[in-house]
């Protein structure tokens, strides 16, 4: 409340200074841009001038799009320029709300200032609608949807970007496996705004963003471990009790030591690859639905948007679930790939200096935006009233008397010729009321994963009498359902919740297509105590009064088609959409958890990668001379005492296969003490890496090999190490409920990994530089072939 009062007060200082920039002519105003920049650049405080500033961008939206902010979204403006979640009811406007913070932002000169939506069609449309604005006033706009990876640096060097946060999260990842500093897009984190941020940084937040790349070898173990899973019982396996997480009891990890014959842990060297297979398959089978986690389609598994249900074609799940579930559904099994690059949503937008967002809904979950992100919600008040009807719950005994009485509720709603939206929580379900609607010759449009392309079609006919339209929860997220005024005149669009969402939240967003901007408008959710969200997540208690009841139906003593208005019920039901969202917020929790455990190894990796593109040649050599002191250090430590035959190897394997034993006895001269063994083999090694960098005569050409032999043992290290720990998290993840903590193992694990990685980077580094073959073209370039 404080904030607002703050921000209020500034909204009537822009109202004050605001005539001034209406009296002004295009070129004056559009001079303004030039004027707060040399303001700011000569030790102006941005927030002094801030009235000033939204003044003109006001202004420029009236002359340019015909579009003059209103208070209320001013308001807006101001919490997301502060960096706050704007909470603003559908229909307000937040695309126009989202120039008045952006223009502010991108006068201080620092680039990196991006609106962040949650699919390419409103980053292109936005992006175009309101870039016209800014270009009007001399900024520079990028539009980050399909563009050329040659376009990508001009792109990233707009003063605003409208992108995705997918485009952006697979950008950085990919700057960060190129060889070039200077082809690097994404440098700058400087601005955010996302759109719909309770759909990226809450619903989305439990995947993250992979590159994979090169096939590892093909794996038999996938059928083999489904046939075992398909021969388990019920007591062989436990669930979680959001059914997200699963494991082996007992008695199922005595099933698999007698069905692969493994007497020993099933968590020894041995045993891990087998059991990781078996655990992919596990959860491929008890956790994987399909037509709600994925579709297959010609073919292939084709995984559904956990955000929208919509088809991520191209898109496969990471760590061998994937493969998992083709051998579920007996398709072929695709090549496993390794996991080159890696970034979860929090970490990916908490490297921005400051970050805002919108959404209708986020109140409700402000203390994970609080905990997470350090986000705070401000309510903005709507323009006009909001004037929708949101009934009561209606709650009935059973899933057929639900279904029946919410066609009751189609019917009168085409009698009183309403648009009608019709919601379901799945795409299955989705499909199961189409099939009732069709039975009961009522037309409809259908808008799920299958049907996405035609989105914007269908959502431009909702708003019409007589139109109905049934769709899962993707309906229309980020544009505005448009009413006709007959449709207004006619009580305005009608919404029926078939089910209770996974959490309060998205319930209010699915009223929220309705009422907009003080339209009329009425939503109503029935819901039964068969719905799955009650099932799994309700008491005994609950399931008791439910067989009862329906037993009494049976004999006619309870009519399963009245509601029940019961306050055990309601209670019952709302804990289950509690129980479910708090789950939901642990595995948020716990991905993050992972995921920083990651990012503090990935941070590193990249920080060295970069300081080896800068090309400093004091600093690739200091490199280099680690590197030998690094390895001959390792290789005597891993001996209690040390042999001939050990250092002779050593030398064969990783210096020079021709070195003669009788030089190296020599040399030795009897003396096998660890530090004159460790002098013998630096001298040694130094003498061959000073032949090694003799064979190049092009400075350029040296400087070259150095860098790139340094990055191909970063990177191979890296992208073993992160697909060990994809393996390995799949493995640990979830186990919480059978007495262990998968945080802290993986956190142990994870770390005495990355030591045995950088032992192998500097291994692999030592021998790239020492046994690296070199062919010279006629033309004088080079071909580099590593050991």
């Amino acid at each position: 409340m404080f904030k607002l009062k703050k921000y209020e007060k500034i909204v009537q200082k822009v109202y004050q200074v605001l005539p001034k920039y209406k009296r002004m002519v295009d070129i004056e105003l559009q001079s303004q841009t030039n004027v707060f920049r040399s303001l700011l650049a000569n030790g102006q405080n941005l927030e002094k001038i801030l009235p000033d500033i939204f003044a003109v961008i006001m202004e420029a939206d009236r002359r340019v799009l015909g579009l003059e902010p209103f208070k209320v979204q001013v308001l807006g403006g101001l919490a997301l320029f502060f960096g706050n979640i704007a909470e603003m009811k559908t229909g307000e406007g937040k695309t126009l709300v989202a120039t008045l913070p952006l223009y502010a932002r991108a006068l201080q000169g620092n680039k990196g200032n991006f609106l962040i939506t949650s699919n390419e069609y409103l980053a292109e449309r936005d992006g175009e609608s309101m870039g016209k604005v800014f270009k009007w006033l001399g900024l520079t706009v990028g539009i980050g949807v399909n563009v050329d990876d040659d376009k990508k640096i001009e792109l990233y060097d707009s003063d605003i970007i409208y992108t995705t946060h997918s485009s952006l999260g697979f950008d950085y990842l990919f700057d960060n496996l190129g060889s070039d500093l200077d082809q690097q897009a994404v440098k700058r984190f400087n601005f955010a705004i996302i759109d719909e941020i309770d759909a990226v940084l809450l619903d989305g937040a439990q995947t993250s963003l992979i590159i994979s790349g090169a096939p590892k070898v093909q794996s038999s173990l996938f059928e083999i471990s489904n046939w075992f899973v398909n021969s388990l019982d019920e007591e062989d396996y436990e669930l979680s009790e959001d059914r997200k997480k699963v494991w082996f009891s007992p008695l199922g990890i005595k099933k698999f030591q007698e069905y692969f014959n493994t007497p020993e842990t099933v968590f020894s060297a041995r045993n891990f690859d087998i059991y990781r297979h078996i655990v992919l398959a596990l959860q491929a089978n008890m956790l994987k639905k399909r037509d709600q986690d994925y579709v297959v389609d010609d073919g292939k598994v084709v995984l559904l948007d956990e955000v929208n249900g919509r088809k991520m074609n191209g898109v496969k799940l990471n760590g061998g679930i994937h493969q998992a579930i083709e051998a579920k559904e007996s398709l072929k099994i695709t090549p496993e790939s390794k996991t080159l690059g890696m970034v979860s949503y929090q970490s990916l937008f908490k490297k921005f200096k400051s970050l805002s967002g919108m959404t209708g809904t986020a109140k409700t979950d402000e203390k994970e935006f609080i905990d997470t992100y350090h986000l705070e919600v401000i309510e903005i008040p709507t323009n006009l009233p909001l004037i929708r009807i949101d009934k009561k719950d209606q709650i009935y005994l059973t899933n057929q008397a639900k279904i029946e009485k919410s066609l009751e509720l189609v019917k009168k709603g085409i009698n009183e010729k309403r648009p009608i939206l019709i919601e379901t929580g799945s795409v299955s379900m989705s499909q199961l009321y189409s099939l009732i609607l069709l039975q009961n010759r009522i037309p409809h449009n259908l808008l799920n994963a299958s049907t996405a392309p035609q989105e914007k079609q269908i959502i431009s006919e909702v708003g019409g009498v007589n139109s109905i339209t049934l769709a899962t929860s993707m309906a229309g997220r980020g544009t505005d359902i448009k009413l006709t005024p007959e449709a207004k005149e006619n009580g305005g669009l009608l919404v029926i919740g078939t089910e209770r969402m996974t959490s309060k939240r998205i319930d209010n967003q699915l009223r929220g297509r309705a009422g907009r901007q003080g339209e009329p408008g009425e939503s109503q959710f029935l819901v039964s105590l068969e719905d799955k969200i009650v099932v799994e997540n309700t008491s005994n208690r609950v399931r008791k009064y439910h067989d009862i009841n329906v037993e009494k139906g049976e004999i006619g003593e309870f009519d399963l088609y009245q509601p029940i208005d019961k306050r055990i019920v309601k209670h019952a039901i709302d804990s289950a959409q509690r129980k479910v969202g708090n789950l939901e917020a642990q595995g948020r929790e716990r991905t993050m958890a992972f995921d920083t455990i990651l990012s503090n190894q990935r941070e590193k990796i990249y920080r060295t990668r970069n300081e080896v593109l800068t090309d400093d040649p004091d600093f690739i050599d200091e490199l280099i001379n680690s590197c030998l002191n690094e390895v001959i250090t390792n290789f005597v430590d891993n001996y209690r005492s040390i042999e001939l035959h050990d250092v002779a190897d050593f030398i064969f394997n990783n210096v020079e296969s021709a070195y003669e034993l009788a030089d190296i006895e020599d040399q030795l001269a009897g003396n096998m003490k660890k530090k004159n063994i460790h002098l013998f083999l630096f001298n040694v090694a130094s003498e061959a890496l000073d032949k090694s960098l003799d064979r190049f005569k092009n400075g350029l050409q040296l400087a070259y090999f150095k860098k790139i032999t340094v990055l191909k043992a970063i990177d191979n290290g890296w992208i073993d190490q992160l697909d060990y720990l994809q393996q390995l998290k799949s493995i640990v993840d979830g186990r919480s409920s059978a007495q262990h903590k998968p945080i802290n193992e993986f956190a142990l694990e994870a770390r005495r990994s990355f030591f045995n990685m950088e032992k192998e980077m500097w291994l692999n580094m030592f021998r790239n530089l020492l046994l690296t073959e070199i062919e010279k073209n006629i033309d004088g370039s080079i071909e580099l072939s590593f050991p």
